[in-house]
């Protein structure tokens, strides 16, 4: 027993590689989560530091990705918990090269892109933390429903329905501040005020 404890041991990816492979995704999960960059660097800290601590108990039963995800997806659970409901408003500034286009986008289109990622961050702050956990796992992170449902300990059809839910509520959203421009900007404002 003891010699097959020190192959898994021996077998598993060193920490330090560990991170530098995922320290993206967890920053990136971070960041829609908590709407805003400082907060989403604390938690991906955090969700690294509570990695650290607990790697050596780490035995592989899950995907180690799968694993840190579910970190990452606790640390901005807490956070959020913890804000009691006091979301950031901070606009989205990640900007850059999008590697799904095929060449880069001009000024305009740039801005336009900026705006529309800003407004949907906005719309996704406005969610409750599982839906807005379950939307950037699915649409941003492009995880499975499996994956997604190992990470936040839902049921596959809860995580599907809260989907659902949150896409419905940032396109309503999202709809309400197009028909009215400047309700958006008064709501932020009113938020940013609490």
């Amino acid at each position: 027993m003891a010699v097959s404890i020190f192959n898994r041991r021996r077998e598993k990816e060193p920490f330090e590689a560990l991170i530098m492979r995922h320290e993206r995704m967890i920053y990136s999960l971070c960041l829609r989560m908590m709407g805003n960059r400082q907060d989403a660097e604390d938690c991906a800290q955090e969700a690294i530091l509570s990695a650290y601590r607990a790697y050596d108990g780490f035995r592989g039963q899950a995907d180690a990705k799968t694993w840190l995800y579910r970190i990452a997806y606790n640390a901005c659970v807490d956070a959020l918990r913890r804000r009691k409901g006091d979301t950031s408003l901070e606009a989205l500034r990640e900007t850059g090269f999008d590697p799904a286009e095929t060449r880069m986008a001009g000024p305009s289109e740039t801005a336009e892109r900026n705006d529309l990622r800003r407004q949907i961050q906005l719309a996704m702050d406005q969610l409750p933390p599982d839906q807005r956990a379950v939307m950037t796992l699915r649409d941003f992170q492009q995880l499975s429903y499996q994956e997604i449902a190992q990470i936040t300990g839902m049921g596959e059809g809860t995580v599907k329905s809260r989907l659902s839910r949150a896409r419905d509520k940032v396109k309503n959203i999202l709809l309400h501040w197009e028909q009215n421009p400047s309700a958006s900007v008064k709501e932020n404002e009113g938020r940013q005020k609490e």
